[in-house]
């Protein structure tokens, strides 16, 4: 049964998500992350806004922008997100499935089956876990590009593919 105050807090949440700025909606999609190390060994991390001719334009952690000159990088190294949850999961799961059946059928010992089939689906489930993590080490490795005397060709090819990474690139053209 719907009474009037909750059709007025009904009536004002739905007069806020109207209200919001626009600016705070997620319609842009983020450009990729970059740990650039320069020719001095400073570092730079940001994420990539733009990819020009003789440079990078990354937005830094400080809310700062910083352009990166193309002649004094070193090297530029892509942050790939992590999916160690999602491996371990999967290999737990997948490996606890086994490990309860093969602690039903042996038993260990034990007259009721309950606590073998627990203990047979805790310990394959860990080991399972434990490759899906070494999984995702392997799958989440970031990539490393080293420009500092690289060819030209192989230098315009990384711009390339950094600039379809970059939020500029992921814009919708219009």
């Amino acid at each position: 049964m719907t009474t009037t105050p909750h059709r007025i807090v009904a009536g004002m949440l739905v007069l806020s998500l109207l209200a919001l700025p626009s600016g705070l909606s997620a319609k842009e999609r983020r450009g990729a992350t970059l740990v650039i190390t320069k020719l001095d060994g400073a570092r730079v991390r940001g994420e990539l806004i733009a990819v020009k001719p003789e440079s990078l334009l990354l937005l830094t952690d400080r809310s700062a922008d910083a352009s990166v000159a193309l002649a004094d990088i070193r090297e530029v190294r892509v942050i790939r997100r992590s999916h160690a949850l999602l491996f371990a999961t999967i290999g737990g799961a997948a490996s606890a499935i086994p490990g309860a059946l093969v602690g039903l059928y042996t038993g260990g010992g034990d007259d009721d089956p309950g606590p073998a089939t627990t203990r047979g689906a805790v310990v394959y489930g860990a080991a399972g876990a434990l490759v899906g993590l070494l999984v995702n080490s392997w799958f989440s490795a970031d990539p490393r590009f080293d420009v500092a005397g690289a060819r030209p060709e192989a230098v315009a090819k990384l711009w390339e593919r950094l600039r379809s990474r970059s939020r500029e690139g992921r814009l919708p053209r219009r």
